[in-house]
């Protein structure tokens, strides 16, 4: 009776989590702690959380694929840096010993929560500073620190989001739906490799990953569809709450 309450309650937090990053992003704050809650370590919680939001990534990649304005070549150079970096911090984060990366957890959600409460102010202030030709455009200095986010992404992806957007912004694009659909495009590719190696490092529970795929699926399907009726300020604001008080709560721990 236990697991079938556990499934339940995971399978509701990832209908949950499919649409609030369908609304404003941020769904790793409710199904990673979801899963620590219900026992399972920090470092499978986070691979099982990259592996089955992945697919409402790739489902958002087409909602925004006419927005993207980028030169084949570039766009090809900045996939390949998702994919290896997210490759790297993939492998870093299997070989972590688990309880070092449970006693970096609070400090990497504490990091996630801050760049999403305060995206506003923060992209805000470098569209002010920056100019450029609003279209991005690959130059071997943006190298290192596309590689270092993606990196992140690979290791643990809350709130890497925002960072390619805070980085695209400094990068002098303008345009918010094109830097949002190469933001989906980057993080599918570096999900999509950094899940590949957890399935591969053995770190998945199928029966819950399972679960929490398909939760993740009709939670992104219906928040689509009911987005443009809901009031994502709002929804925005609980989810810097709920992320705010989960935080607290893994210092705790």
């Amino acid at each position: 009776m236990e697991n079938y309450l556990q499934f339940g309650l995971l399978f509701l937090a990832a209908i949950v989590g499919g649409a609030v990053n369908a609304f404003a992003g941020g769904g790793g704050f409710i199904v990673f702690p979801s899963l620590v809650l219900n026992g399972v370590t920090s470092i499978r919680a986070n691979a099982m959380t990259c592996v089955s939001m992945w697919f409402g990534n790739v489902a958002s990649v087409k909602a925004f694929k006419n927005d993207i304005h980028i030169q084949s070549k570039d766009l090809k150079i900045i996939l390949l840096i998702s994919g290896i970096g997210g490759l790297c911090g993939a492998t870093v984060m299997v070989i972590t010993d688990p309880e070092l990366f449970k006693s970096l957890v609070p400090y990497f959600h504490l990091i996630s929560w801050g760049t999403f409460a305060f995206s506003k102010p923060i992209l805000a202030y470098f569209q002010k500073i920056t100019s450029g030709s609003g279209h991005f455009e690959y130059s071997h200095g943006k190298l290192l620190p596309l590689f270092l986010i993606n990196f992140y992404g690979g290791y643990f992806n809350a709130g890497i989001g925002i960072m390619i957007l805070t980085l695209f912004t400094l990068y002098g694009m303008k345009d918010l739906n094109e830097m949002n659909g190469l933001k989906v495009l980057m993080v599918t590719v570096n999900n999509g490799i950094a899940a590949l190696c957890f399935i591969f490092s053995g770190l998945i529970d199928w029966k819950i990953t399972i679960v929490l795929t398909i939760g993740g699926i009709i939670g992104g399907y219906y928040g689509a569809v009911f987005s443009r009726h809901m009031n994502q300020e709002l929804v925005r604001k609980l989810i810097i709450i709920v992320g705010g008080i989960i935080a607290v709560y893994f210092f705790a721990m």
